[in-house]
């Protein structure tokens, strides 16, 4: 710093210039050293970069040996067994030929022995028994014979000719044996005709079968008799064609249940007890009529709707558990129950049937039937949301390669298929034409292509043999390439080469029309066209990005023999030339790599739109979609397999087998096992039914007794499309029971009640007029009936107060303010709106949701319900559930909340009131879907008609929510604009309440409202003199709220504007952030000046309105860089001057904690802060 000033003096600066230039050069200084400190991070960064993909090398190296090393072993093995069974294969043969040589040597031996002529007739006889099926037979008379041949036993009725050209004819006749499947077994029986017995040949009992078996193939003779069966027709054997049986699923419906025994499984059943006991009554509900009957002592449900079988009643059995799951059986997993959906199959069910509980059964039951997980359609299963590759912003540092083929007809000089290569930087192409493509032949084309173009860091290839061979390993490891590969089935990993391998196949299909078999000739001239139009993801052609310059082609050409203007290049060095390449290179390079981006983010934003992030856990059982037995082109789910790991954002190991593979996520779908019998007992979906609730014609389950709303009450956002509603309705039928106005009941918290004293608390009971009493004894009935209270004996007592609502009901509630004053109080941290709304930048979909009375949600520990005991005029009763009014209510309701949502992201809540906000459709459903899961495990309801969903336009905490903005909600404006003038003190500090709820969008707040609050200091009348200043006041905070001002939400990833100014009356301050170039304001504030600041300098003044703004913004200011703008430019000097005056210097010191840029702004451009600071007059 002193060299600077030095300096600066020589050069004859003076003042302001001589701190301006001290400044600069200080600055400049500080960015070398910043520059010099980045390079050296960068070096260390490149050197651990190193280090690390060496290591990686030597362990895939290492990898890569043990895995050839255990191939080597497995071939070894395999070759072993080969030669085993081989050794087994030629015993057996030359076993075979010695038996075959024994016999032989037999027969000769006997023949030789039988040389008279008497027994010659004989042998020759035996030799027809053993090598002919049929025996020589007698002459047959006509009539009634008895044969017996390995094609027919028993007794026919046979026509003898007296030139017969066989010894026997079968014809198609019953029990006749086909011609090509006669008996093996057959043996000679006792019906055979005598022949002589002497003397018989050594094997002439000899099991023929055994004969036939070894001998058929080799021994024929030309005396050999033939027995001829007739030809049947086909008409004949179509006739007698068997019909083969249907195969049917597996099912316990032929379970033999009788009238006797479903009475003794109802009566049994303790969910139908209920039903049982209550009185029979016909219940209204809508257009519809339920009532249930015992009639010869079964249990029914009777339910009549003037559009449900033609108005008539419809009596359905109350079906016990045991008999749940074969109902379900018949009606969803028979031959013809046909596999329909949900709805159709309950419906189906109702038309005969009913059990509380009845549609999440089913529900269940269909998602975990296998055939349907197996056989729905692949475009059904959602893809997971599509992962953004590295940019590589170097040529040749990775390149895509993989093979075409094989393509017919082969070229003329015999290659039949293509190697293509493309660089992921500069998308310039490379393709070979291939004769065959063994690994040693892909291998060297490869090497080809890496002469002209460099050897790249990293090569990505599908998993084909050519790709990952020891061969192709090796050549990996000699050049230092890392090998990535694509998961099975999944092309789009690889896409880049993919997409150029379509255009390659149709840009070659159409070259080469008229000389299809010269194919091979036109790959050069294709990939020049290729390589010399400007990519749409890049936004350059390949050559300007591999060579920094635009490459003469047929354009230039052309235009240079039309106009005859040839550009003369600059005469350069080759430093210069050399130089100038290099930052063209890297200038072009980034504007590509910028382009990719862009092109990326819209790639994956319409991938996304219907995407849903699926996720699996290892242990999971899931489906492969897998190429069909029969054709590799056809896909079909196969499974379940379980997950072993997850290897990648979207990739998992899957046990397949006795091996394990890695398959992408868009190929797997959660395979849902279905439960065993014992699974329709489940508490979670326990509904005590009693009234349906009828939509147009559809059979519906019964709701609860005080269940009024449903699904259709909820409201969708009214920009959505045809496809996205669609999605939401089937979104809402999964969780169908989730949208309710009676509340469940959860088990993640429970409501406690911890007091300093043990002394039961008692207050008198207060009057209830009489006209009140039959609405409270009401409401009572319905929170008994609904387990919210009970009758209590227990010595606390707190009084019920009727207060009447809007709508002139009434509503009961019960003083705790006895019971609060001795409560330990709960610390639990509550919310703030401003935290909430931190979260929602950049949320362009909303869902609001609204906890069905979140407080009787959550039951109160057992041994602290006798504290909430309160007395009415019909009795004493006590809360099950957390009740309104104790002073830790709220505390427990945010602590359940808190364990509900945590861990998830894109909701937020205040109190009961759930907000899902997210960017895109797709991840807002999957967050819909996630939120209503942890619902549904914590029991949680929700009122429907105070639900909306998918909407970009959202009424939150009492603002209205809109692309980024927060504005007023309507509904309070409009209760400011017609409050009537105030009176007294009370009704001007209830003004100022709701008014001051939104003194964030009304700049200058404190200043204008100040004659209104004087007045309601200690020591006014409380009877407000209304003057002048306070009417203007009053119509001032009107007119300003009527224009409905907005704000945006804050931005964290954005820097953020701070502009102050201060008067002589007040302060003000403004905070703003950039969107698209103009500032715009995220909030406001505003103070009035005390007596003793009023006396403070103009400086102090507007320091000390930095240090408040900057007090008051502290959440949004605190660790980031932002921007403090200022109309009175001493205070730019804050960092740099040194001041006398104490408290400026205690206020820059508190301002050195922040990292901050000061700016000198016009006070003309200064009107936000400065009208904050000024009172309207």
């Amino acid at each position: 710093m002193a060299e600077f000033w030095a300096k600066g003096v020589e050069l004859g600066l003076k003042g302001k210039q001589l701190t301006e230039f001290v400044e600069s050069q200080t600055r400049l200084l500080a960015q070398r050293e910043e520059r010099q400190a980045q390079r050296e991070r960068e070096e260390r960064q490149a050197q651990s970069e190193r280090e690390e993909r060496q290591a990686q090398r030597e362990r895939e190296e290492r990898q890569a040996q043990s895995e050839r090393e255990e191939r080597q072993a497995q071939r070894e093995e395999r070759q072993a067994q080969r030669e085993e069974r081989e050794r087994q294969i030629e015993l057996k043969r030359l076993e075979l030929q010695i038996k075959m040589e024994m016999k032989r040597l037999e027969l000769q031996t006997e023949m030789a022995r039988v040389q008279n002529e008497h027994e010659a007739p004989r042998l020759r006889d035996n030799q027809q028994q053993m090598q002919h099926r049929a025996p020589k037979l007698p002459a047959f008379a006509d009539g009634k014979d008895q044969i017996d041949t390995p094609d027919f036993n028993g007794e026919v009725e046979a026509v003898c000719p007296k030139k017969p050209l066989y010894d026997l004819l079968i014809g198609n006749i019953g029990g006749a044996r086909r011609p090509d499947d006669p008996d093996f077994e057959w043996r000679m029986g006792s019906a055979q005709p005598a022949v002589e017995e002497e003397d018989p040949l050594p094997f002439a009992n000899e099991d023929i079968s055994e004969l036939l078996r070894d001998d058929r193939a080799t021994v024929h003779r030309r005396d050999q008799p033939q027995v001829v069966s007739a030809v049947t027709t086909r008409a004949q054997a179509k006739k007698d064609k068997t019909t083969t049986p249907l195969r049917v699923t597996n099912s316990s419906a032929t379970a033999v249940v009788d009238r006797d025994r479903l009475i003794q499984l109802q009566e049994a059943d303790s969910t139908l007890t209920k039903y049982r006991s209550r009185p029979v009554k016909e219940m209204t509900k809508g257009e519809g009529t339920v009532q249930f009957e015992v009639k010869a002592k079964i249990l029914y449900r009777v339910f009549q709707h003037a559009r449900v079988n033609g108005g008539k009643p419809l009596r359905q059995v109350l079906v016990p558990q045991p008999l749940r799951r074969q109902v379900m059986e018949v009606a969803h997993d028979s031959i013809m129950g046909g596999h329909l959906g949900v709805k159709k199959t309950s419906d189906r069910i109702q038309a005969a049937f009913y059990w509380p509980g009845l549609h999440a059964d089913v529900t269940r039951f269909c998602r975990s039937c296998d055939i349907c997980q197996k056989t729905i359609p692949r475009g059904r299963v959602p893809k997971v949301p599509l992962q953004k590759m590295p940019l590589i912003d170097r040529p040749f540092k990775r390149v895509a390669i993989d093979l075409i083929g094989e393509i017919k007809p082969p070229s003329e000089a015999g290659h039949r298929w293509v190697l293509t290569l493309v660089d992921y930087a500069t998308r310039y192409p490379e393709a070979v034409p291939l004769k065959k493509i063994d690994t040693e032949t892909v291998a060297e084309a490869l090497v080809d292509i890496f002469s002209r173009i460099g050897v790249p860091e990293e090569i990505l290839t599908d998993l084909g043999t050519q790709f990952v061979s020891e061969c192709m390993e090796e050549v990996n490891r000699l050049l230092s390439i890392r090998h990535l590969t694509t998961t099975p089935y999944h092309p789009m990993c690889n896409g880049l080469v993919e997409k150029f391998n379509a255009t390659l196949k149709s840009t070659l299909k159409k070259l080469c029309s008229e000389q299809p078999r010269q194919w091979h000739r036109y790959i050069n001239a294709l990939l020049f066209a290729y390589r010399e139009v400007p990519q749409e993801s890049t936004g350059f052609s390949p050559f300007e990005l591999m060579y920094g310059r635009t490459v003469r082609g047929p354009m230039q050409i052309l235009k240079e023999l039309w106009t005859k203007d040839v550009d003369t290049p600059e005469v350069k060095n080759s430093y210069q030339y050399v130089f100038e390449l290099r930052e063209k290179l890297e200038e072009t390079l980034e504007i590509a790599r910028e382009n990719l981006r862009k092109s990326q983010d819209s790639g994956k934003h319409y991938y996304d739109r219907k995407a849903v992030n699926r996720k699996f856990t290892p242990g999971n059982k899931v489906l492969i979609l897998l190429p069909t037995d029969h054709n590799k082109l056809l896909m079909q789910w196969k499974g379940p397999y379980e997950v072993e790991a997850v290897v990648g954002i979207n990739d998992y190991k899957v046990n397949v087998g006795k091996k394990s593979k890695i398959y992408h996520a868009n190929l797997l779908k959660l395979y849902v096992e279905r439960p065993p019998e014992a699974v329709q007992v489940a508490a979670s979906v326990e509904e005590p039914a009693e009234l349906d609730e009828f939509d147009g014609e559809e059979l519906l389950e019964l709701g609860d007794l005080h269940k009024k709303e449903g699904v259709d009450d909820v409201k969708l956002g009214p920009d959505l499309t045809e496809d996205q509603q669609k999605e939401l309705h089937d979104f809402m039928g999964d969780f169908t029971h989730r949208f309710s106005d009676v509340p469940g009941s959860t088990s993640l918290v429970e409501h406690e009640v911890h007091l300093t004293s043990d002394v039961p608390v008692r207050s008198k009971p207060y009057p209830i007029p009489f006209q009140a009493r039959e609405s409270l004894k009401k409401d009572i009935d319905n929170m008994l009936k609904m387990g919210v209270i009970r009758e209590s004996s227990s010595p606390n007592s707190s009084p019920v107060v009727v207060v009447k609502k809007k709508d002139g009901t009434n509503r009961v509630c019960i003083d705790f303010r006895k019971v609060n004053k001795i409560t330990v109080f709960d610390p639990e941290p509550m919310p703030t709106a401003t935290d909430l709304f931190r979260q929602l930048t950049g949320s362009k979909i909303f869902s609001k949701i609204d906890l069905s009375k979140g407080y009787w949600q959550i039951p109160v520990r057992e041994e602290d319900i006798p504290k909430t005991a309160f007395a009415t005029p019909d009795g004493t009763y006590e809360c099950l559930r957390m009740p309104f009014g104790m002073v830790n209510s709220g505390a427990t309701l945010k602590r359940g909340m808190r364990k509900m949502l945590k861990g998830m992201k894109n909701v937020v809540y205040y109190w009961d009131d759930l907000l899902v906000h997210t960017e895109t459709f797709a991840e807002h459903l999957e967050t819909l879907r996630e939120l209503f899961s942890r619902l549904t495990k914590a029991n949680l309801t929700v009122r429907p008609s105070k639900c909306i969903l998918g909407t970009d336009n959202v009424d939150f905490i009492g603002h209205s929510l809109k692309e980024g903005q927060k504005g007023l909600l309507l509904e309070n404006v409009t209760k400011i604009l017609n409050a009537p003038r105030p009176e007294t003190k009370k009704q001007v500090r209830s003004f100022l309440g709701l008014a001051g709820y939104y003194r964030e969008f009304i700049p200058n707040f404190a200043a204008i409202t100040a004659p209104l609050s004087d007045m309601t200091r200690k020591g006014c009348p409380n009877r407000i003199l209304w003057g002048p200043a306070q009417e203007k006041a009053y119509q001032t905070v009107r007119d300003l709220m009527s224009r409905d001002p907005v704000l945006r939400l804050p931005d964290t990833a954005k820097e953020f504007i701070l502009r102050t100014d201060a008067s002589d009356e007040g302060i003000g301050a403004m905070l703003m952030q950039e969107h698209g170039g103009k500032p715009f304001p995220v909030s406001y504030a505003s103070k009035k000046l005390s007596g003793a600041e009023k006396n403070y300098s103009t400086m102090e003044k507007e320091c000390l309105a930095i240090v408040w703004g900057i007090k008051k913004f502290e959440l949004y200011l605190q660790g980031v860089k932002f921007v403090l703008q200022t109309d009175h430019k001493p205070l730019t000097y804050l960092n740099s001057a040194k001041f006398v005056n104490n408290r400026i210097m205690r206020w820059v010191m508190y301002l050195q904690n922040f990292d901050m840029r000061v700016e000198s702004i016009k006070g003309s451009d200064n009107v936000g802060a400065d009208f904050l600071s000024r009172v309207c007059e």
